[in-house]
C-alpha cells in the first residue's frame, strides 16, 4: 500500500473519530431530551386520563398512543444524529482530499516519504537548499529546479512557512492560496489563475544553521575583499610590465599589436573576430582559434560582455590587439564556472571583418 493511500486513510480515521465524538455528544443530549419527553407524557397521561374513569382494557390505549409519539420523536432525533454526523464527517474531510491542514499557517500539506524526524528543520535565519516546482492542478508554472535561499521571513502563507514544516531529505506537496502567495513571494505580481489553489512540490536537500551561515558569509566576504584588492594589484603590475598605456574611462586597456587598414567598427555591424581569452596567470579559458571557427556578433546588441563591445568598437578591420578588461566590465564579483570572481581578463583579438547586418528577405521586401 502506498504512502499516499496510508495518508488518506489516516486522515479519514481522524475525521471519523471527530465525527464520532460529535455524535456521542448529540446522542447524550437526545437521551436527556427523551427522558424529559417521557416524563412529560407520563404526567399528561395522569392528568388527562384518570385511572378511575376507564375500565382495564380501555386504560392501555392512551398509554400506547403516548409511547407511539415518543417513538416517533426518538426516530426523528435519531435521524438528526445521523445527519449531523454525516455533515461533520464530510466537513472534516477537508477541501483537498488526501491533504492535511497546518493550523498555524493555514497551508495544506502531504508528505511523500517517511518524515526524517532525526534530521534538522529550518528556522528563520537559516540557509536552505531545495528542489521545487510550482503549478496549479492543470498547469505548470515552474518545472522542478534547484534553489538556495536565506530563511528571512516569518510569514504564514508563503514558502518559508512550508519549509519550516520540513526536515532535511523530506519530500512534500503544499497547497497555498495563490493570490496571497504571489503577493508575499512574487513581488506583488498578479496571480493569473483566479481562485485556483497553487501547488508546490518540494524536496529539502540542504540546511545551514544561522550561526554557520553567518560565519561562512563572513569568510566569503573576506575572501572577496582579498580578490578585489588582488585584481587591482595584478592589473597595475601587468600594465606596467607590458606597457599597456592609458586605460579608457571604463578601465579597459587596449594595446595594438598589428594595425588594421580597414574602417573603424561601427554600431549595428556584424563583426567577425578571432580571439584567445586568458586569466592573468596565463590560464586559457576560451579560444576561437583553437576551435578553428571565427566568432561573429552584432555590435551594440549586448550579446557579449561589456568590455568586449567597448574594446572592439575602438578597433579597425584587420587590426590585432591585446585587451585587458577589468572584472567590472566582465563577470564581476560572481564569476562563472571557469572564471573566478574579480578576475580581470586578457584577450588577444583580431578583427577579421565588419559588415552591415544582413536583412531578412521578407523585411527587405516590406521596406521596398
Amino acid at each position: 500500500m502506498s504512502e499516499d493511500i496510508l495518508d488518506v486513510e489516516n486522515t479519514q480515521e481522524e475525521n471519523v473519530e471527530n465525527a464520532a465524538e460529535i455524535i456521542n455528544e448529540v446522542t447524550e443530549e437526545v437521551e436527556n431530551a427523551a427522558e424529559n419527553v417521557e416524563e412529560t407524557v407520563s404526567q399528561e397521561e395522569e392528568t388527562v386520563v384518570p385511572e378511575s374513569t376507564f375500565s382495564e382494557p380501555d386504560n392501555e390505549e392512551p398509554v400506547r398512543k403516548g409511547k407511539g409519539w415518543l417513538i416517533i420523536l426518538l426516530g426523528i432525533l435519531a435521524a438528526a444524529i445521523v445527519g449531523v454526523g454525516c455533515y461533520f464527517l464530510l466537513k472534516n474531510t477537508g477541501k483537498h482530499k488526501g491533504f492535511k491542514k497546518d493550523k498555524a499557517s493555514g497551508i495544506y500539506y502531504k508528505f511523500h516519504t517517511d518524515i526524517h524526524e532525526d534530521a534538522a528543520m529550518p528556522k528563520t535565519g537559516d540557509y536552505v537548499g531545495f528542489l521545487f516546482s510550482m503549478r496549479t492542478k492543470d498547469s505548470i508554472l515552474i518545472p522542478m529546479i534547484p534553489n538556495e535561499m536565506l530563511m528571512d521571513s516569518i510569514g504564514k502563507n508563503d514558502l518559508y512557512a512550508a519549509l519550516r514544516m520540513m526536515h532535511v531529505e523530506d519530500s512534500a506537496t503544499f497547497i497555498f492560496n495563490g493570490k496571497e502567495f504571489f503577493d508575499l513571494m512574487m513581488e506583488g505580481q498578479e496571480y493569473p489563475f483566479g481562485n485556483e489553489p497553487l501547488y508546490m512540490d518540494v524536496m529539502l536537500y540542504g540546511h545551514m544553521p544561522k550561526a554557520e551561515f553567518e560565519k561562512a558569509k563572513a569568510q566569503y566576504e573576506a575572501e572577496m575583499s582579498q580578490r578585489k584588492e588582488a585584481e587591482i594589484d595584478s592589473t597595475l603590475a601587468y600594465v606596467k610590465k607590458n606597457n599597456m598605456g592609458k586605460a579608457t574611462k571604463e578601465g579597459i586597456y587596449i594595446k595594438t599589436t598589428k594595425k588594421g587598414n580597414g574602417p573603424l567598427v561601427e554600431e549595428g555591424q556584424d563583426v567577425t573576430v578571432h580571439y584567445v581569452g586568458r586569466l592573468m596567470d596565463g590560464t586559457e579559458f576560451d579560444s576561437s582559434i583553437g576551435r578553428d571557427e571565427p566568432f561573429t556578433f552584432t555590435m551594440g546588441e549586448h550579446k557579449v560582455i561589456p568590455g568586449w563591445e567597448i574594446a572592439v568598437s575602438k578597433m579597425h578591420v584587420g587590426e590585432k590587439a591585446t585587451v585587458l578588461i577589468p572584472s567590472s566590465m566582465a563577470y564581476g564579483d560572481r564569476g562563472n564556472a571557469v572564471i573566478p570572481a574579480y578576475s580581470p581578463l586578457l584577450f588577444e583579438i583580431e578583427v577579421l571583418k565588419a559588415e552591415e547586418k544582413a536583412v531578412a528577405p521578407i523585411l527587405q521586401a516590406i521596406g521596398n
